[in-house]
């Protein structure tokens, strides 16, 4: 597909090669839209309700799409795809390939690793760091200053596949660690860490640290944190 801006949209800042702008989408001065982009992707329920015919024409999606919001200084790195409805922040970054869909609100300053799927509505604060290949389901909501490592899955369905959901809350400042597993419904409380590989079933407790599977009080995180500044220290000889 070549790069398409649609005539309703505001574009500010820069639009690399085969970018495709849908809708009254807005984007702010200094973002950068990188190639492959798609912003303002229809929701299933529109494309469902299209008639196509050949050669495929842009403009039908362009007709229905509710368009997205891009704030200001902005990367969007390239194969990145953001559906219709969903508000982005300024100083926001993302990798190569990451989805967000209809409705995502995301906060000041964050980053989004290549490959993460942010898959329903979701939630997230301000200058949270999500790296490469986390999944976050619908309903998921994220606080400001989290860190969420590689390949974490996060859950919203205890009991697949169940016609009610239930979405797992991280608070402030909490530290999940590379392929941990968060399951429906859960909360992680303010500034816990949950370490690499755990299985979390249960609400953690803020300012705790667990492991394991399922995963169970391990220290503090003022424990934590103490050990993290001696591992900063240490000097190889």
């Amino acid at each position: 597909m070549t790069g398409y801006t649609s005539p309703k949209a505001k574009v500010e800042g820069y639009i690399e090669k085969n970018a495709v702008i849908l809708g009254p989408t807005r984007i702010g001065s200094g973002t950068v839209i990188g190639k492959d982009v798609i912003v303002g992707y229809p929701v299933e329920k529109t494309l469902k309700s299209l008639v196509f015919s050949h050669p495929f024409d842009i403009e039908k999606y362009d007709n229905f799409s509710k368009g997205a919001r891009i704030g200001k200084d902005c990367i969007i790195r390239s194969g990145t795809v953001i559906y219709e409805a969903v508000t982005i922040s300024d100083k926001v970054r993302t990798g190569h390939n990451v989805l967000i869909r209809e409705g995502s609100i995301i906060g000041e300053d964050t980053l989004i690793g290549s490959s993460a799927k942010l898959d329903g509505t979701i939630k997230i604060g301000g200058r949270v760091r999500i790296q490469s290949n986390a999944y976050l389901p619908h309903l998921t909501v994220i606080e400001d200053d989290v860190f969420i490592s590689p390949n974490v899955c996060i859950t919203n369905d205890p009991y697949p596949q169940s016609k009610r959901l239930s979405g797992v809350i991280v608070e402030k400042g909490a530290v999940i660690c590379g392929n941990a597993t968060l399951i429906a419904g859960v909360k992680i409380g303010r500034n816990a860490v949950v370490a690499a590989g755990a299985v979390v079933t249960k609400n953690v407790p803020p300012d705790s640290v667990v492991l394991g599977n399922p995963a169970r009080f391990h220290m503090t995180r003022k424990e934590y944190d103490e050990k993290r500044e001696t591992w900063e220290k240490a000097v190889d000889l």
